[in-house]
């Protein structure tokens, strides 16, 4: 078994934090028309990331003058929710930047940046939290 695929508010979620900004951070910069109580924008930001609530064009295009993401990911992993029959992109689980590395291996599902700077307890974390689903796998020692 392998960890689940990233989804699209996952992915939003990995390149806000990668980006280093709160969802109230997010929220105090997202332009709204009509105009919106920030309370209320950060809760729309929670939803759009838990996947309970589809993303418009316009809140796309707004979160992406705000850090960035790569679009053509977002519509990927889109398609992969709908079920489309793709292959998921190869993104950082932490990150959630373009990666090179072997699904299925723990340590290769990590950017190069975020393996060589990220504080050993959350790598060691991540590495705990998807162990057991490589454990299950067939074959696996």
């Amino acid at each position: 078994m392998t960890p689940l695929p990233i989804t699209p508010g996952a992915y939003i979620k990995l390149r806000r934090c990668a980006a280093g900004l709160s969802v109230a951070d997010v929220a105090a910069r997202l332009p709204t028309d009509p105009a919106t109580a920030e309370h209320l924008r950060v809760e729309q930001l929670e939803l759009i990331e838990a996947d309970a609530q589809p993303m418009t064009l316009s809140t796309i295009m707004a979160l992406r003058a705000i850090y960035p993401f790569d679009v053509q990911v977002l519509a990927r992993l889109e398609a992969l929710a709908q079920r489309q029959d793709l292959p998921e992109p190869c993104l950082c689980r932490l990150c959630g930047s373009w990666r090179a590395g072997n699904q299925g291996d723990p340590i290769q599902e990590l950017c190069h940046a975020c393996f060589q700077a990220d504080p050993p307890e959350r790598l060691d974390a991540y590495v705990a939290s998807i162990r057991p689903a490589y454990l299950d796998a067939p074959g696996a020692a």
